[in-house]
């Protein structure tokens, strides 16, 4: 007993010679939108960061490219929503005094389905104009759900934190990466039956709020 005192004493003594931070973030993904809240750590040039989101539902796609993967993160089931965000930056140009740069690494990871919007064609029309035209293919909407799939997103790039106060900040970063799905569905032909990839781009806007040394 006496053991996991000291243990719990030297742990919140360490807490509190770091700074800390708390923020909410909105993120854009390959696989789609969410809002994550994190709780991170900064050691000298260093932070390291956990956080667990929202995957949010969108039924208007931002395309009409018959894409399976590409922002189509749709959850079916509550627990389709949970997004988990682990990150690491790396701060440059510490001189400077209320904006605050750096380069990171940023991995998400979610399970769920897709909803795809597609069109596809199923007829051959030959009734307009038969005498000089030779057919016109007619298309029908179809509405599927895949999966679901492991989301394994992991994106490089820049961003910056700006001082609102000595305690809060806003920050935004911006990069790019892989985003590996692991999964598989009868209604679709996958590398290998299991895993496929996108690349991807990411959009990061938040608000967070420091405290500790």
């Amino acid at each position: 007993m006496k053991s996991i005192f000291v243990t719990c004493f030297v742990l919140l003594i360490a807490g509190q010679m770091f700074s800390q931070s708390i923020d909410i973030n909105y993120y854009s993904t390959d696989a789609g939108r969410n809002l994550t809240a994190a709780f991170s750590k900064k050691f000298n040039k260093n932070e390291v960061g956990v956080g667990l989101g929202y995957n949010i539902n969108r039924i208007i796609q931002p395309d009409d490219q018959n894409n399976i993967y590409h922002k189509r993160l749709f959850a079916t089931k509550p627990y389709h929503h949970l997004n988990l965000n682990l990150f690491y930056h790396r701060y440059v140009f510490t001189q400077l005094k209320h904006i605050k740069p750096f380069v990171f690494y940023d991995f998400q990871l979610k399970y769920s389905t897709t909803r795809s919007s597609m069109y596809l064609g199923y007829k051959l029309d030959t009734t307009i104009n038969a005498s000089t035209f030779d057919g016109q293919i007619l298309y029908a909407k179809k509405v599927t759900n895949y999966g679901p799939f492991w989301w394994m997103e992991n994106m490089i790039g820049v961003g910056f934190t700006v001082d609102i106060t000595d305690k809060w900040y806003l920050k935004q970063k911006a990069g790019l990466g892989i985003n590996f799905i692991y999964g598989e569905t009868p209604n679709i032909v996958m590398n290998g039956g299991k895993l496929d990839h996108e690349y991807g781009l990411l959009l990061n806007i938040g608000v967070g709020f420091r405290f500790g040394s």
